[in-house]
């Protein structure tokens, strides 16, 4: 094809034709733009497919993330309810001052001692968005709930930094002043403990009024991360449903 061009070049530059050379060279040039565009256009489309099938690769996984992670969020809930039921009991043994109860009170009062954070893992969903693929979605209720998403994440970790200067400031020292933790560790943790030490004297927390106030802003904190676990759970349903509704789509 080169070569053809080129001797219809010559051709014309051989009779000296000023005119049909000037056509010939604006209809080359014309020629070769049309050849970059298309070039351009196909490497585009090209491109464009690639990266939508990458798009459309990271949404089946993040589906099956987001499983994982919603069941994770659903587990931790129940285990927070747990600690909640038993710092509830705990206040109203205090409040009711029985003393028939201490037993029942030193198993309670390990859950107030324990600071069990919120943990989630999504590799994936992070990934996809360092990969700045969020501006490439158009479907505006699926960017919309990427970004609850990312403000949920957001919202984790101020609960968690919250809860852990809470238990550090506040609870742990209130503990090893006036309370034997052997004594009182939960369960699980209370096999792997030595027992012994000084014991502690439990009837004297019933008109303590520091640990009255530590159970209740125990509480307040468990209660709001319940909560936080409710809106985990419902963003990250969300972000699945329309995720699963673009791979139909597709």
């Amino acid at each position: 094809m080169i070569k053809f061009f080129r001797r219809i070049r010559f051709d014309v530059m051989e009779n000296n034709n000023t005119g049909k050379y000037l056509k010939y060279a604006i209809g080359e040039i014309i020629l070769v733009v049309v050849g970059i565009l298309l070039a351009l256009s196909i490497n585009n489309w090209n491109s464009g497919r690639i990266e939508q099938n990458s798009i459309i690769n990271y949404y089946e996984r993040i589906s099956i993330e987001l499983d994982q992670e919603i069941a994770s969020a659903i587990r931790q809930k129940k285990d927070n309810d747990t600690l909640i039921h038993k710092n509830q009991r705990a206040l109203r043994i205090l409040n009711s001052k029985n003393l028939d109860s201490l037993e029942v009170l030193k198993n309670l009062l390990g859950a107030t001692a324990t600071n069990w954070t919120s943990q989630y893992s999504f590799p994936i969903t992070n990934e996809f968005l360092k990969q700045g693929y969020l501006s490439k979605i158009k479907n505006e209720s699926l960017k919309a709930c990427f970004k609850n998403y990312s403000k949920a994440l957001k919202h984790i970790e101020y609960t968690n930094n919250y809860n852990n200067v809470q238990y550090q400031n506040t609870i742990e020292p209130f503990f090893i002043k006036n309370i034997n933790y052997s004594e009182i560790a939960l369960k699980d943790y209370r096999k792997d403990l030595i027992k012994g030490g000084p014991r502690t004297e439990f009837a004297q927390l019933y008109d303590n009024l520091e640990m009255w106030n530590i159970l209740t802003f125990k509480l307040e904190s468990l209660k709001t991360e319940s909560n936080r676990f409710d809106g985990t759970v419902y963003v990250l349903e969300k972000l699945k449903s329309q995720i699963e509704s673009e791979l139909t789509k597709g």
